[in-house]
């Protein structure tokens, strides 16, 4: 809060404070600045931000507080500068400069690569968009959350967690704190599920499940249905399927055939009753159980690959998965 200081003797030194929320999230609130009167004036602001100009001019009693809102700034920090004028009942007249800045900041985003999360070290790297001055990781596993832990911030552009506990970690969720005191979360889950599983057969060059397999994908759904009751209440459990191909015939044909097997697959699951989202793509000859050279029916390649995960799987999972289609 700021104290202006008033040089006409008629009104009183104290005659008026301000006090200014400087940042706030571009898009979610705007930055300000609140009058309070001590005394009843007319009062007049006159503010130029860049190249916003921001008036106010108002009667106003004692005790009264008034809010200029800075609204429409660009994305970025401005320096603001203008004056505040009270002219009393009597005529008297104080005037002061006024002189602040203020920042309409984007919102903090987060980032973490491949190599920022080592389960085995039990160990987090974070990269927020902007330096933090508190972070805190919370582990939950199977049955919860089971440690919190603060960050080590000797890099506020990469605020890093150690934990101590062994058990099997199934959500991080990280709240940080930036240096201007807005809040931000990141929420991961490196837990993910392969499931095993007798493939499907398709006639050649069809995508149709026909019902002698249907027991195959019944004993799978026993499977996931475990797995959800033992996962389920920790994380949000979505199903991917991807479906793959051996090397015989024109590749841009076997890439189509595998997403229209990885589809039927998919929404098998969903009629079954999955509750979740359900997620799949065609990655045709790109991921053979067996490598091989061109035109060579190998059953092994003829397969999908069925995973639980609450995030997207990615290179990580040592399988080429692109864009998966929500079904």
């Amino acid at each position: 809060m700021f104290w202006i200081w008033w040089t006409a003797s008629a009104l009183a030194q104290d005659a008026l404070t301000f006090e200014a929320v400087r940042s706030a999230v571009h898009g979610e609130g705007v930055p300000s600045v609140t009058f309070q009167l001590h005394v009843d004036a007319q009062l007049t602001v006159r503010l130029d931000c860049g190249q916003r100009r921001f008036d106010l001019s108002r009667s106003v009693g004692a005790g009264d507080r008034v809010a200029l809102p800075l609204s429409g700034l660009s994305e970025g920090t401005h320096a603001c500068r203008g004056e505040v004028t009270l002219v009393d009942a009597s005529g008297a007249q104080g005037a002061m400069p006024l002189s602040l800045e203020v920042a309409s900041l984007p919102e903090v985003t987060w980032s973490i690569d491949k190599a920022d999360l080592d389960l085995d070290a039990n160990t987090l790297t974070t990269r927020p968009s902007r330096p933090l001055d508190a972070a805190r990781l919370s582990v939950y596993g199977v049955s919860g959350l089971f440690e919190e832990r603060d960050a080590s911030l000797a890099d506020p552009l990469r605020p890093m967690f150690r934990w101590d506990s062994e058990q099997e970690v199934v959500k991080l969720v990280v709240e940080g704190r930036d240096v201007h005191g807005f809040k931000s979360k990141l929420e991961l889950s490196p837990w993910s599920y392969t499931i095993p599983h007798d493939d499907v057969l398709f006639a050649s060059g069809d995508a149709a499940i026909d019902t002698p397999e249907f027991p195959k994908l019944e004993s799978t759904w026993n499977d996931v249905v475990a797995t959800m009751n033992k996962y389920g209440s920790v994380v949000r459990i979505q199903l991917y399927v991807a479906g793959c191909t051996d090397t015989v015939g024109d590749p841009s044909m076997n890439q189509a055939l595998s997403e229209r097997r990885a589809r039927a697959i998919a929404a098998w699951f969903r009629t079954r009753g999955f509750p979740g989202e359900v997620y799949f793509q065609g990655l045709g000859e790109r991921a053979p159980a067996v490598v091989t050279s061109d035109e060579v029916n190998e059953p092994a390649n003829r397969r999908a690959i069925y995973m639980l995960a609450a995030d997207p799987p990615g290179p990580d999972s040592g399988v080429p998965f692109g864009r998966w289609r929500k079904l």
